[in-house]
């Protein structure tokens, strides 16, 4: 750093620009019992939108912290979820997102097995639960148990997140490896299993026969899944190949 520079920056004043708040929001999915998407969503504590349901997420702390660290640490504060891999999603900022300020949002999503999530509300959260998404004429819907909730409902713009995080996801999920995160266990899996899960995100019905066609093209011909060369048969049902995810 020349003399200049150094000049510059020691007479800069950030505060000639407006600055917008920065937080980090969420979304994530997993698997029910029935191999349905289902979402995770917390009760929100205080205002804006006290009572309502949102995704997780919260305020970057300035000159402490990244984003990335914000997801995180948020997460882990008011689900009590940690240590799940979070990916980029997208940055949403319309000025009028949320009604305090200018706030700019970074969201991420996270896909990760069921038996893997241990939720506990915490923090501004009064309450944190799983919901299974459902699709009808009027929208998105989320249902969890006594509890069902329209896309109108959640708070903030939460709901065009969660819009833009299922197209994404179901827009890469045939060229990236999203859909193994979702397995109960990488290391021994059925070819149903795995078309369950595109099945669950795609939100459609998939040919048995392609589908195999294109996981063994795709996946074991390359290298990234690895034929175990044996069969599960304790299901009850017709004995079937298993396989491992070579993460």
């Amino acid at each position: 750093m020349d003399k200049d520079e150094q000049a510059f920056l020691a007479n800069y004043n950030p505060d000639q620009y407006k600055r917008p708040s920065v937080t980090a929001d969420i979304v994530v999915f997993t698997l029910d019992r029935d191999n349905d998407l289902n979402i995770l969503l917390i009760k929100r504590k205080g205002h804006p939108f006290k009572d309502c349901w949102a995704i997780p997420g919260g305020f970057l702390e300035v000159d402490e912290e990244s984003v990335d660290e914000t997801a995180s640490r948020e997460l882990y504060e008011e689900t009590g979820i940690k240590d799940v891999y979070l990916k980029q999603l997208y940055t949403f900022s319309n000025p009028d997102r949320d009604p305090r300020t200018h706030v700019v949002s970074v969201a991420y999503t996270a896909l990760v097995p069921k038996q893997q999530l241990s939720i506990q509300a915490g923090d501004d959260a009064k309450e944190a639960r799983l919901f299974k998404i459902q699709y009808d004429i009027e929208g998105m819907k989320f249902i969890s148990d006594d509890i069902t909730i329209s896309e109108t409902m959640l708070a903030f713009d939460h709901k065009d997140i969660i819009r833009t995080a299922i197209m994404r996801i179901r827009g890469r999920i045939d060229y990236e490896p999203d859909a193994f995160e979702l397995l109960r266990d990488k290391n021994e899996f059925t070819i149903y299993e795995l078309k369950r899960i595109y099945e669950s995100i795609k939100n459609t019905t998939l040919n048995t026969a392609n589908f195999r066609k294109s996981f063994i093209r795709n996946y074991v011909n390359t290298g990234i899944c690895i034929d175990l060369n044996k069969k599960r048969t304790d299901t009850g049902k017709r004995a079937a190949e298993l396989y491992k995810y070579n993460n």
